[in-house]
């Protein structure tokens, strides 16, 4: 999977867990992966329960140096964290594509 359709995977799978969120209060909004979170309506406890179904979603441990306001602005911000946070394999799996192997690849 290319790095951009592995974004656009993470963009589209959390937008649909904040909108689900916004649902359960309620709330039913259209937004753009870089609108601020808080801005669409998500409270500070809603990105703590964001957060936690992010983790779920992408069976993934988000490192404490990674639970930071900046990766939680938008939509857009935690689909780059989630990335980032993803296996290294999945990067390198990405990045080898097209590319011929010329011998093992160490791990």
């Amino acid at each position: 999977m290319s790095t951009e359709t592995a974004l656009a995977n993470y963009t589209d799978r959390t937008m649909s867990l904040a909108k689900a969120i916004l649902a359960q209060e309620g709330q039913v909004r259209d937004f753009a992966a870089e609108d601020a979170l808080v801005d669409v309506g998500l409270s500070s406890l809603d990105l703590v329960n964001l957060m936690v179904a992010v983790e779920a979603e992408f069976d993934i441990m988000i490192p404490a140096a990674q639970l930071n306001p900046k990766n939680f602005y938008s939509i857009g911000s935690i689909a780059r964290m989630v990335r980032a946070v993803s296996s290294p394999a999945d990067h390198l799996a990405g990045s080898l594509q097209g590319h011929a192997a010329v011998g093992p690849v160490a791990a």
